[in-house]
């Protein structure tokens, strides 16, 4: 086995749907881990952190909308900031908020 076949084996057992939920992220259905409370300042109740594969989810970019349970959530930025958005290659975890208005500079 190579390494690139371990690291396809470890991300089809991490995203799972067993482990993930099926959310709507910029129009695309995908599979994704969703930890609700977030990073973020906000009310816990409104913030969450998504993980998504890179294969599925290219360049996450402010305000996409991320469907969940059919309630909508946007990639959040706290003010003055650029949206906090990691990566290792393979996964992006990805904050986002519901209610979010966008700030003003």
């Amino acid at each position: 086995m190579t390494w690139a076949d371990a690291i396809e084996n470890a991300m089809g057992v991490w995203f799972d749907d067993e482990f993930t939920k099926e959310i709507t992220y910029d129009g695309e259905t995908v599979r994704a881990h969703v930890q609700y409370g977030g990073r973020s300042t906000g009310t816990v109740a409104n913030t969450a952190v998504i993980e998504v594969k890179v294969a599925n989810v290219a360049a996450p970019t402010y305000r996409d909308p991320v469907i969940i349970d059919g309630v909508t959530w946007r990639v959040y930025r706290d003010r003055e900031q650029e949206a906090i958005i990691q990566g290792d290659g393979y996964v992006w975890q990805v904050p986002i908020k519901r209610d979010e208005r966008p700030g003003f500079r």
